[in-house]
């Protein structure tokens, strides 16, 4: 197993302080880390994981003397949940990792918040680091900043940090060309970020993508979808100050139909069925209130594609 991991790494990943971790390596021989040539401590991805379920077993009452010689799976198989079931490993020490998360923003550890996301990012697969990582985290400061606990700001920070880790991300656009999405959001409709966190989950899905962006007039977005040829167009459509749902939907879609050259299917992520009228090029409106459905609907089309 590769060494790769610096103490610091490891006692931010944990929310321990580096001199604890040195302490379960003397006196406990729970890690054997190698050393760089300038003599700092290397862990492997195997000593991160063996370290967030002692964290997560401590937490649960256990103490480091009793855990210090179980293997990997044996701590894995103590992990318990509230009801007593075993739980799967990763919910722990996952949830630890959010709390650690949302702890620096409190603290405006910027840094500590952008670096806390790496080793999760390398440790998980793509689509459990948005399910079980950053969504989440954006779940739990948006309710903290709904109730005054945090500011607008640390929303846009995290945001902003989420957005660079995504663009990090790089995804073959592997999947079939004449099953391709154009992912965008209609005129008016500034959230970018759904529907970037939706790209990465259709190419994970090995669908075919072109990104579009925000803030679309909808004579623009059908011109760019006939010239793409792209079958399916996925829209972020959550309300805000500056767009409305319900009042803007509707004429939206109307107007995109008027300049489609081909028949699409729409998807709405994060709308509500309405009252959609007859349309001639748009044959089909979905809508999906969560990334959560958006994949399982993929899961299916695939499926259905075999």
């Amino acid at each position: 197993m590769k060494k790769e991991f610096g103490i610091n790494v490891i006692s931010n990943a944990c929310g321990v302080k580096p001199h604890t971790i040195r302490t379960w390596e003397k006196r406990y021989q729970v890690f054997t880390p190698e050393r760089s040539k300038g003599g700092q401590r290397l862990y492997s991805e195997v000593d991160l994981t063996k370290a967030k379920l002692i964290v997560a077993l401590i937490e649960q009452g256990h103490t480091i003397s009793s855990l210090a010689r179980h293997s990997l799976q044996e701590l894995r198989s103590l992990l318990v949940v509230k009801n007593g079931e075993v739980s799967e490993s990763d919910r722990m020490f996952t949830a630890l990792e959010i709390k650690k998360l949302v702890q620096h923003l409190a603290n405006f550890n910027i840094d500590l918040v952008a670096s806390g996301m790496q080793p999760s990012k390398k440790h998980l697969g793509v689509k459990e680091f948005i399910f079980k990582i950053v969504l989440p985290v954006m779940h739990e400061i948006e309710k903290l900043a709904l109730k005054g606990i945090y500011s607008v700001t640390q929303e846009h920070i995290i945001s902003t940090i989420v957005r660079d880790q995504l663009g990090q991300i790089n995804l073959a656009n592997e999947g079939p060309k004449h099953e391709r999405f154009a992912l965008a959001t209609p005129e008016g409709n500034i959230h970018e970020l759904p529907i970037m966190i939706a790209e990465i989950i259709c190419k994970a899905n090995r669908f075919s993508t072109n990104y579009l962006g925000a803030s679309h007039p909808a004579e623009c977005l059908s011109e760019s979808v006939n010239a793409l040829k792209c079958k399916t167009i996925v829209m972020g459509v959550i309300s805000s100050s500056q767009w409305n749902y319900e009042k803007n939907i509707v004429p939206y879609l109307e107007s995109m139909d008027k300049y489609l050259k081909n028949n699409v299917k729409v998807i709405l992520g994060g709308g509500r069925e309405v009252d959609f009228p007859e349309f001639k090029n748009i044959e089909n409106v979905m809508v999906v209130k969560s990334l959560e459905d958006f994949d399982k609907m993929l899961i299916e089309i695939k499926l259905s594609l075999r």
